[in-house]
């Protein structure tokens, strides 16, 4: 399937399914006119619609909101299977018992097509809407209809509704509530039956066979027996073969072990023949590393590995961190069985090559850690849009976590609630834009009073600052910015400080052993300034919280690049980044939502008051732009208002071809920003990481000398080395630190005799100390190209 060449859901329709009644809202709304293709006996009732994003969309709402209604209803919709009258909504007026009174649920789908699909359809006859979108209906079983330029119904012959089946994407549900097995059968891997599979029913057996003595206990027991060894295998829970059959699938269809190579280990274990077991497992162990590859995604331990182990009957599976210690799945958390689980369901998922498909997904983050739902994130990201494929696929899941939220993209939430009485679920528009509540119920207690705690943080003083920022952030990173040039929000926390910026960074950073790692965004004014001299004396016994190049001046970065503003505005604020055509349409925005006043009377507002006091305003955008609001409407405007204001506009104007004059300028001057304190944070990452490091080396050094100050054994000795390798990264630096400690296995014989005391103490004393300092030394040059001189 080529890029482009597809059928796309951009919207859901669903009116009386389940939870969800009708539109109450947009019936209610001022000037709405009906339509006639919504009527039903006369009476409007317009249908509930969710506009549905080109890669992922996110669903939130609270519980019983109609969350997992709605990822029914899109799956009936694109199959046609499972659109039932006991489905009706309840809370419906029309819900009935009588006879000739009972109707069908309805839902249906707004198509984008491309060309080749566009006219598919049309040689089909099958009618479009004006904007040449296809609007498909199913009111009920076998009945397919569409809406046509006029807005009138048509149905569709069966030679039609085939026709366009063909066209519609594949509906794919991927099973959250299974996990992978602890163990698979070797027999059915084989294909050689496995009536005795499963240690329950051999251990059932075996306890049989131990009670058998006689002659007549044979005949006794040989009812019990064969009813063990004929047992169905369909006797085990569905949900049971589901897991056996997710094992299999990981050895036969990802990792690619031909059931020949089964077989062979299955007689190999019979015959005893050890060598050839152990390898035919390493090479199974070789194929699953090679194909998973599931390190990159697992975030946790990037050297993580799922391995195979043999029994006498099944293959085990077992994990291997990067201390190279291997542990069964009971020893490990239920999280990263589930990760796995959903990991390899993708993996050996069949996606249909000449169609698209939706990825359907119920609540994937009830048993991940918030770690592992950043993981599976961005596994779903690569999903959707593979980097070693031609093709681009939507996903769509339900949600009540803020680690399935992808800060970078507050676009793709789409927020659901129950209404009250008989309204039913409704779609809450613009919830990451406008409406927190609802989001923050969804969501449960994720506070920013609490969001700054643990990640990497960027402190600004206030809340327009952070509102600009990651509405800006988002804005570039949506027209195509490279994702190194923004802010990663799903890492990154956007905190306002105002005047306590200085004590919130030393809360973030002062107290505890590991730091997140921080930057600092402040004004060129005097608050600004104040706010650095406390940054650089308010940290614990008058140490600085951190560093002084992270703490971001917006005057003296401003000299430091090529900004196109407003002439006459001097850069002091991030607001002094906005050109006043711009600015000046924001503050109308502003003025007429939330004042009241109509189109006429917000163009009062010119730009020639702004920039006509830029002088009196020493240079400030806003400073002019408030005082010129509250000249034209006799009322002061708030910063986080109009900076909500400006996103809506540049919201509402993308992907107009001839942007409004300052959009470009606008766009450059937050992107080089942005970009900056990007930069500034990786610096900052890059900091903790290496201190971090150095903190667990020289734990790990100075208690083991202080264990043990004269000699230990040479197995003692090992062990430190394996904790010094598993706590480097895997850097440059790592690589030189593994170097050091091979060398001292090697030149202390410390793999041999394991029992016997280390040789010539005093020197392995001295070389392990000198490892934490290594790092320095390669960077000097000093063990470039050289080996160490004992």
């Amino acid at each position: 399937m080529s890029k482009g060449a597809s059928v796309r859901v951009r919207q859901v329709w669903v009116r009386f399914y389940k939870s969800f009644n009708f539109d109450y809202e947009l019936k209610a709304m001022p000037g709405t006119k009906p339509v006639p293709w919504q009527q039903v006996e006369g009476v409007w009732m317009p249908h509930v619609r969710i506009p549905i994003e080109p890669d992922i969309t996110a669903v939130v709402g609270a519980n019983e909101s109609g969350k997992t209604h709605l990822l029914d209803a899109i799956r009936i919709a694109l199959t046609g299977d499972g659109l039932r009258q006991r489905d009706f909504c309840r809370s419906s007026t029309l819900f009935s018992v009588e006879h000739g009174s009972r109707r069908f649920p309805e839902v249906g789908l707004t198509l984008e097509l491309e060309v080749d699909e566009a006219d598919a359809v049309d040689e089909q006859g099958i009618s479009r809407r004006r904007n040449g979108d296809l609007l498909l209906l199913r009111p009920e079983p076998e009945v397919v209809a569409v809406v046509d330029r006029d807005d009138e119904r048509v149905v569709l012959t069966n030679e039609q509704v085939a026709a366009l089946q063909d066209l519609l994407p594949h509906p794919h549900e991927l099973n959250t509530e299974i996990a992978l097995p602890d163990s698979v059968s070797i027999a059915e891997l084989a294909n050689n039956g496995g009536g005795l599979a499963g240690r329950k029913k051999r251990s059932a057996l075996l306890a049989l066979f131990d009670s058998v003595t006689t002659a007549e206990d044979v005949t006794r027991s040989a009812p019990s027996v064969l009813a063990l060894v004929n047992a169905d295998q369909s006797t085990e829970s569905a949900k049971r073969q589901q897991e056996q059959q997710l094992g299999i699938d990981l050895l036969v269809k990802i990792a690619r072990i031909e059931e020949s190579s089964f077989k062979e280990l299955q007689s190999a274990i019979a015959d005893e023949r050890e060598g050839l077991v152990n390898g035919l497992i390493q090479e199974m162990n070789n194929s699953i590393a090679r194909h998973l590859n599931v390190s990159r995604w697992w975030s946790q331990d990037p050297e993580f590995q799922l391995r195979v182990s043999p029994r006498e009957h099944e293959l085990v599976f077992t994990i291997r961190d990067r201390t190279g210690t291997d542990y069964s799945f009971t020893e490990r958390s239920r999280g990263l069985r589930y990760f796995l689980s959903y990991y390899v369901q993708l993996l050996a998922h069949d996606r249909p090559a000449e169609k698209p498909e939706v990825l359907l997904m119920d609540e994937p983050d009830a048993y991940l850690s918030a770690s592992g739902q950043q993981d599976l994130l961005r596994v779903l990201e690569h999903h959707a849009r593979p980097d070693d494929e031609d093709r681009e696929d939507q996903v769509v899941y339900v949600t009540h976590s803020p680690f399935l939220i992808n800060r970078n993209a507050g676009h793709r939430v789409r927020v659901v609630d129950k209404g009250s009485r008989d309204e039913g679920t409704r779609h809450v528009k613009d919830a990451t834009r406008n409406h927190y509540e609802p989001l923050r119920t969804s969501l449960g207690a994720f506070v920013a009073e609490t969001a700054f705690i643990g990640g990497d943080n960027l402190f600004v003083e206030g809340i327009a600052d952070q509102v600009l920022l990651a509405g800006m952030n988002m804005r570039l990173l949506r027209a195509g910015t490279a994702p190194s040039h923004c802010l990663d929000l799903n890492q990154v926390t956007i905190v306002p400080g105002g005047s306590n910026v200085p004590y919130m960074l030393y809360l973030a950073r002062g107290r505890d052993q590991v730091r997140p790692a921080c930057v600092v965004l402040v004004d060129g004014d005097s608050s600004g300034e104040t706010a650095r001299k406390q940054i650089r004396k308010g940290g614990a016994h008058g140490k600085p919280t951190v560093a002084e190049d992270l703490v971001v001046q917006v005057t003296e970065w401003s000299g430091t690049v090529s900004l196109e503003v407003t002439e006459g505005v001097v850069v002091r604020e991030p607001e002094d980044l906005i050109p006043a055509s711009v600015a000046v349409t924001a503050a109308r925005g502003y003025a007429r939502a939330f004042l009241g006043v109509d189109e006429e009377s917000a163009k009062r507002l010119s730009e020639e008051d702004v920039t006509g006091g830029l002088q009196a305003s020493d240079g400030s955008l806003w400073d002019a732009m408030e005082k010129a609001f509250e000249s034209t409407f006799d009322t002061r405007i708030s910063k986080a208002g109009f900076a909500k204001e400006l996103l809506a506009f540049l919201g509402a104007s993308e992907g107009d071809a001839s942007r409004p004059p300052g959009v470009p300028a606008l766009d450059k001057n937050f992107g080089l920003l942005i970009e900056h304190l990007a930069d500034k944070l990786n610096l900052a990452r890059d900091r903790e990481s290496e201190s971090r490091r150095d903190q667990r080396l020289d734990r790990i050094i100075d208690s083991f000398t202080g264990d043990y100050p004269s000699g230990c054994t040479r197995d003692r000795a090992l062990t430190v080395l394996k904790r010094v390798d598993a706590a480097v990264d895997d850097t440059t630096a790592g690589d030189v630190v593994r170097a050091e400690t091979a060398r001292l296995r090697r030149e202390f014989k410390l793999t041999s005799e394991p029992l016997k005391n280390v040789d010539d103490y005093s020197d392995f004393l001295e070389r392990l100390g000198n490892v934490r300092h290594l790092e320095r030394l390669q960077d000097q040059g000093v063990l470039s190209g050289t080996r160490r001189d004992r």
